[in-house]
Formats: structure tokens, sequence, C-alpha cells
């Protein structure tokens, strides 16, 4: 091989291992099927846990719930890659979009996600950050995240912000 290529190839070779070696699965995420995990830091501090939900939504969406319906939680939607079938998670990144551009084509990256956090006094709605679904299959995906999240409440002066940050194995309910 000539000199001038070895280098090259040697680096792209070790960024390919970093790569590879930061991409964990499922087994890595410190949750039990079924079930979630997140930190809440800025304006709003706190720590929610629970059942963690896939559902396909409308539009060919997917859609994640993070909670119980009548408590706290995170409800998050996606567009995979099209599949010509039924939706289904695929792995990769899922950037955040405004919920109007969630189903307008992108060529930077999978397409994109919308999030929204409830809480007992606030809701808040997600402009920036990501969800890494690192497993995905059999009606289960599991992966990180991290939002950066906006109060939904236009009458105050100033609007607070907080980080989410987390852990999920959502799989989709038995059906019966």
């Amino acid at each position: 091989m000539p000199r001038c290529l070895a280098l090259p190839l040697s680096l792209a070779g070790l960024c390919l291992v970093l790569l590879l070696s930061g991409c964990g699965d499922a087994s890595d995420l410190g949750v039990a099927a079924g079930r979630y995990r997140l930190q809440i830091q800025g304006a709003v501090t706190d720590t929610l846990a629970g059942p963690a939900v896939l559902r396909s939504a409308r539009d060919a969406r997917v859609g994640l719930e993070l909670g119980t319906r009548d408590g706290p939680g995170l409800s998050m939607e996606f567009t995979p890659r099209g599949t010509g079938g039924a939706p289904d998670a695929a792995t990769g990144r899922y950037d955040v979009v405004r919920a109007a551009l969630l189903n307008a084509p992108r060529t930077d990256s999978l397409p994109g996600l919308v999030a929204f956090l409830s809480l007992p006094d606030a809701r808040f709605e997600a402009t920036e950050g990501h969800v890494s679904i690192t497993q995905a299959g059999r009606g289960a995906v599991g992966g990180t995240f991290t939002l950066e999240m906006t109060e939904q409440a236009p009458a105050l002066p100033t609007s607070r912000t907080i980080r989410v940050t987390g852990a999920l194995r959502a799989r989709r309910p038995d059906r019966r």
C-alpha cells in the first residue's frame, strides 16, 4: 500500500472504532423492558420513571408514551424511514423538528421527532435535541434521548427552559 494512503486509512479505521464503541445496544440502557427513566434539569428539577409504550401514531408516525395517561410523562412522535407498510421504528438518530416540519422530507438525517413533557403544573415542548434509537424490532425499541424544552405558556413574560435526558425500552402493548 502506498504511504500516502496508509495514514488516511488508519485515521478512518480509528474513527470507525470510536464511533462503533459509542453505539451501545438496549442491554446497556439501564432500564427494564417496557420502562423508561428521565431526569429534568433547569427551571424545573425532577426525575421520572415508569412504563414506556410504543404505539403506531397517525400519519405513519411512531409514538412513544413515557408515563401513565393520568400522570406526568413524556410523549414523542417520530417519522421512521418509509417502509411502505405499517410504521415501524428504525435505529438511528432522530433530531427534534418543529411539529409542522415532522412530515417534511429531510436529507441530513433520519426524519425528525416532536416531543412534549407534561408535568402537574406545566407543559413543555422540545425545541432542540435528539433521540437515539439503538435497538428496534419485534414490537420494541430502546434508546437514549437528550432534549432541550421550552414551557408552553404564552401568557408568561419569559419562558422557562429545561433539559431532559434519559433512556427507554418501550414495547407495544399486548393485544388480547
